[in-house]
C-alpha cells in the first residue's frame, strides 16, 4: 500500500512539475487608460479570450509609465522583468529610438509567414515598408486622425458651422472671439498636442503631396509651400485667435477649458472620447471636422499610425508575443473593440458591419475615409522633432516667427541621416 502511494505521489508530482514548465505568462505593456472602467472591462475579456484559446497561458497587464518619447517603453525593455509584448505610441520618429538603439525585433519575416500584410491597409504597409530600407519593426494597432473637435450646441446657438474653406475659417474664428470664447484650445507643453495642431495647419495650407515630399526631404521645409502652416499659426496667434498664455498650458490644462465650454474648438483624434469620459463631458455633444482648407480636396484629417505592437529583443515569451498579436489582428477581436463603448481610434485596416459606439467616432471615420495627410510628429526623424515642438512653442508663444522657425527645422532636417 504504502509503495502504491509513493508512486502515485511521484506520479503526481511529475505531473504537475510538466504543468508549471509548461505554463507561460505573457507581460503586455499596456493599454495606458487600463484604470478607467469601460477600458479595464474591454481589455480583461480581451485577455480572458486569449487565455481561453490557448490554455495554460496566463497575460499580465503592466500598465505603462510612460512611452518611448519619455524613455519609459526604453527602461521597462532593459529591466529583467520587462514585458514580452508592447502596446504603445509610435509613429516613425519614436519607433526609430527604439529600433536604433536594438531593442525591438524586426517583423517583416511575420508579416509575410503569418499574413499580417494582409491584416493592414496596403497603403499602411507600403508605408511601413519603405520607412527602414524594407525592415518593419511594427504592428500597427490604431490610426490617428486629427481634426477640429467643437461644441454643437454653442455652435447651433449661435448658427455657426465648421466651414471648407480656410477664408471662411477665418470669418468663424472672428465671430467667436466677439462672443468673448477662446476660438481655438492648445496645450503645447504637451508635445503632442502642439504637434497636432501644426499638422493641422500644414495639411490645411499646403496639402498632403507638399508635406509629403518635406518629410522625404524632396523639398525644403524652409520653402515657402510648406513654410506657409507656420506662418497661419503665427497669424492666429497675432490675431488673438489663438492665445499666446497657452503656451504654459498642457494638453490636461486646454482639455479642460475646452470641456469647460470656455474655447469653441480643439485639434485632437479619436482617443479624444477617452479624455471626454474621464472629464464627464457629454459626447452627444462632441462635433468632428477635418480643418479647412482653399486647396481642392485637401481639407482632411492629419494622421498616421498612432499605437503599435513591438516585441522587445529580450522578450521571455517571442512566440507567444506573435500568437498574441495574431490575435489582436483577428477580425472578431478587431470588431469587438471597435465597437465597445471604449473604443477610441481608428483600426489599421476597414472593418464592415460595424457601428461605432459615439456619434462623434462615426463623424471621424467618415471624415478619415477619403483619405488622412500627415502629422509630421510621428514621420519626422527622431533628432528633429524636438526642434519641431520647440518651433511650435516659439510660434504660440510669440517668440519667433513661421519663416524663422521653419529655418530651424530645416537646419536639423539637413542633419538628420
Amino acid at each position: 500500500m504504502l509503495k502504491f502511494l509513493a508512486g502515485s505521489v511521484a506520479a503526481v508530482a511529475i505531473f504537475v512539475s510538466g504543468a508549471v514548465a509548461n505554463a507561460q505568462t505573457l507581460k503586455m505593456w499596456g493599454p495606458e487608460q487600463i484604470t478607467e472602467p469601460l477600458v479595464a472591462e474591454l481589455w480583461n475579456g480581451i485577455k480572458a479570450d486569449f487565455e481561453k484559446a490557448n490554455p495554460g497561458v496566463k497575460v499580465e497587464f503592466m500598465p505603462p509609465t510612460g512611452t518611448i518619447s519619455n524613455g519609459a517603453v526604453q527602461s521597462a525593455i532593459q529591466s529583467d522583468v520587462g514585458p514580452d509584448v508592447i502596446l504603445t505610441n509610435s509613429g516613425i520618429g519614436r519607433i526609430s529610438i527604439v529600433r536604433n538603439a536594438k531593442q525591438v525585433m524586426p517583423l517583416t519575416e511575420q508579416y509575410e509567414k503569418r499574413g499580417w500584410k494582409n491584416q493592414i491597409y496596403p497603403w499602411l504597409y507600403a508605408e511601413l515598408k519603405g520607412q527602414f530600407g524594407g525592415e518593419v519593426y511594427e504592428v500597427p494597432d490604431g490610426l490617428d486622425a486629427l481634426g477640429i473637435w467643437y461644441h454643437k450646441d454653442l455652435f447651433a446657438q449661435a448658427g455657426w458651422k465648421v466651414p471648407a474653406t480656410w477664408k471662411e475659417f477665418e470669418t468663424l474664428l472672428t465671430a467667436i472671439d466677439a462672443k468673448g470664447l477662446q476660438p481655438i484650445a492648445i496645450g503645447p507643453r504637451t508635445t503632442g498636442s502642439a504637434g497636432h495642431l501644426l499638422g493641422n495647419l500644414l495639411q490645411s495650407a499646403s496639402g498632403k503631396e507638399t508635406i509629403g515630399k518635406a518629410l522625404r526631404k524632396e523639398i525644403a521645409w524652409d520653402d515657402p509651400k510648406v513654410a506657409a502652416g507656420a506662418v497661419r499659426l503665427q497669424k492666429l496667434v497675432e490675431a488673438g485667435f489663438i492665445k499666446k498664455e497657452m503656451a504654459g498650458l498642457d494638453l490636461d490644462g486646454a482639455s479642460r477649458l475646452w470641456f469647460n465650454k470656455r474655447a469653441a474648438m480643439f485639434v485632437a483624434g479619436p482617443w479624444f472620447t477617452a479624455n471626454a469620459r474621464k472629464a464627464g463631458y457629454d459626447l452627444v455633444n462632441a462635433g468632428y471636422a477635418p480643418m479647412p482648407s482653399d486647396i481642392p480636396g485637401e481639407a482632411m484629417p492629419t494622421g498616421g499610425v498612432g499605437w503599435s505592437w513591438l516585441v522587445p529583443v529580450n522578450s521571455k515569451q517571442p512566440d507567444l508575443a506573435m500568437k498574441w498579436i495574431d490575435f489582436m489582428l483577428s477580425d472578431p477581436v478587431m470588431k469587438k473593440r471597435a465597437q465597445a463603448p471604449a473604443s477610441t481610434m481608428i483600426y489599421p485596416r476597414e472593418l464592415t458591419g460595424i457601428e461605432p459606439p459615439t456619434p462623434v467616432l462615426k463623424e471621424i471615420f467618415a471624415a478619415a475615409a477619403a483619405g488622412v495627410g500627415y502629422n509630421p510628429s510621428v514621420y519626422l526623424p527622431a533628432t528633429v522633432l524636438d526642434t519641431y515642438f520647440q518651433v511650435i512653442q516659439g510660434l504660440i508663444s510669440g517668440q519667433v516667427t513661421g519663416e524663422a522657425g521653419m529655418k530651424q527645422i530645416q537646419a536639423k532636417m539637413a542633419e538628420a541621416k
